[in-house]
């Protein structure tokens, strides 16, 4: 089992002259048992694709499956939370 994401994009304010795509033809693989970090700048999209692969934000284009729950890690202040 694992997670697949295709050409994955997704656009804020799609539909205004301040549009953003903060995410652009995304495509990975995580296999069953591996676990990934996704790092970046601010505004880079990260979270935005954490939104996406839990279900949480419809995307702009998509071709994607899924086998299984997404859970998150986020940094706050030295602290983690799951």
């Amino acid at each position: 089992m694992s997670i697949t994401v295709e050409n994955l994009t997704y656009i804020y304010d799609k539909r205004t002259k301040y549009s953003n795509k903060a995410l652009d033809n995304i495509s990975c693989t995580i296999n069953k048992g591996e676990t990934i970090g996704i790092m970046g700048k601010t505004g880079s999209g990260k979270s935005t694709l954490i939104n996406l692969l839990g279900h949480l934000t419809k995307p702009s284009a998509r071709q994607n499956s899924y086998s299984r729950s997404i859970g998150g890690c986020f940094s706050v202040s030295r602290k983690s939370i799951f």
